[in-house]
């Protein structure tokens, strides 16, 4: 059997239609690296480390992105274009026939030449497009007959490109905490990187110069915007880069998004009773309302101790404008409660048996990456698929064949769709053509 003769079989398009619809319904069920930032799933950190390996290998925590997922989809594009290739020359050949001189039995007479009839058909919408001893092919709509052969091109350009983004999917995400020079590296970022990524290197450092969050009247979110700074290498000059949630940006070869997670860091300072010192960061979403706090939670490296926040966004609870609100902490050991402490930027308390000092708050948020191709090939895909089925339903071709014979003409109707719909039409032709030949007399 051909190559091109199994691919387009019945049995091997369903099966692979099967085997696709398969694997991606067990990877919406199954956590998958790519929804978790590119972090291994929890799923697969506790199978033994034989299965973990096989794991791995078969790409089972990154259905999307492996390599025998490729080949489903590039095996299934081929049978498409076989088929879309196909269909191409049967619809050239179905758009340029020439009709038979044979007169079937539906036709109807009408007692005119073709000087007559031509300018009457060609008024109500028809075109001629062949003609052949005494036969005449007038069409109307000649683009519905291409409307299923675009609809194909447009699954083969979706499948297409759709087989380049899981090939060159690369996606970056890391936090930014305002005013720091954050070197981005494989330790500081999440990267998701396909079998082909395109991009080979990150930019070198970026800086969240500024965070703006816009609230409506009820307290929703309605905007936020951030003022970013990337360089490329070392010691280049910064470039500046504005991005909102609904306004991504561009720097290099990468897309880069606002991702709707955002909050306030807060530095804090810790010293134990016996003079021990160190620092912990302290990361806290923004309130979601003007009377509700933000709550969060973070394991101290001291003794099995928990640190619980929360903070409002203004201090007098009358707007979702940062207006200088405390942090207020509390201290737990396992259940037991040791104590709370309300803090401002720059002062000092005692937290059970620590002191604290908050140093500094700043704005964080997430940013995201994204060197993936492909993403405006599926688009235009899509186009294309709309178009067809616009043509297909909309445009639908009709035929009016023209015969003459014996001083006369048999003219038939031919409509490939919705045939009765538009029997109208032609009987409304026949009867102007019969009332031009009544006038003449």
């Amino acid at each position: 059997m051909k190559p091109s003769i199994f691919l387009t079989a019945r049995s091997t398009v369903i099966a692979l239609f099967i085997a696709i619809s398969t694997a991606l319904l067990v990877a919406s069920s199954i956590p998958q690296r790519s929804t978790l930032g590119g972090k291994t799933p929890a799923w697969v950190e506790k199978l033994p480390p034989s299965l973990q390996h096989g794991t791995e290998l078969l790409g089972l925590d990154y259905i999307v992105g492996s390599s025998w997922f490729a080949i489903l989809i590039t095996l299934f594009w081929i049978s498409l274009l076989i088929s879309t290739v196909s269909q191409y020359l049967a619809i050239k050949a179905l758009a340029s026939r020439i009709p038979p001189a044979a007169i079937p039995q539906e036709s109807t007479r009408v007692d005119c030449t073709l000087s007559v009839f031509a300018p009457i058909v060609g008024a109500a919408g028809y075109r001629e497009v062949r003609n052949s001893n005494n036969v005449h092919r007038f069409v109307k709509n000649r683009i519905g007959f291409w409307g299923n052969f675009l609809l194909h091109i447009g699954l083969v350009v979706v499948v297409f490109f759709s087989l380049v983004y899981v090939l060159t999917q690369h996606r970056v995400l890391f936090r930014l905490t305002g005013q720091e020079i954050t070197r981005l590296s494989k330790d500081s970022v999440q990267e998701l990187r396909g079998i082909l990524p395109q991009q080979k290197g990150l930019p070198y450092c970026v800086v969240l110069k500024n965070l703006e969050p816009r609230f409506w009247k009820n307290d929703k979110l309605a905007e936020l915007s951030s003022e970013l700074y990337f360089t490329d290498k070392a010691g280049g000059d910064p470039q500046r880069v504005d991005i909102a949630v609904s306004d991504k940006s561009h720097f290099g070869p990468y897309i880069v998004y606002q991702a709707n997670t955002y909050g306030r860091v807060f530095d804090l300072e810790f010293v134990s009773a016996q003079g021990e010192s160190h620092r912990e960061r302290f990361y806290l979403p923004y309130p979601p309302s003007r009377d509700k706090a933000a709550y969060g939670e973070m394991p101290l490296a001291v003794n099995g101790l928990l640190l619980k926040g929360k903070f409002f966004a203004d201090k007098d609870r009358l707007s979702m404008k940062l207006n200088d609100s405390p942090l207020t902490l509390r201290l737990f050991q396992g259940k037991d409660f040791l104590g709370e402490i309300t803090l401002t930027s720059g002062s000092t308390g005692q937290l059970g048996s620590l002191s604290v000092r908050l140093a500094q708050t700043e704005w964080w948020t997430d940013i995201l990456l994204d060197g993936t191709r492909g993403t405006s090939g599926i688009f235009a895909g899509f186009a294309l698929i709309l178009t067809g089925v616009l043509s297909t339903y909309c445009l639908i071709p009709r035929e009016i064949i023209a015969r003459e014979s014996d001083g006369g003409m048999y003219v038939q109707h031919v409509a490939r769709r919705f045939a009765q719909f538009y029997r109208e039409e032609f009987d409304d032709i026949v009867r102007k053509v019969n009332d031009t030949k009544r006038d003449e007399r």
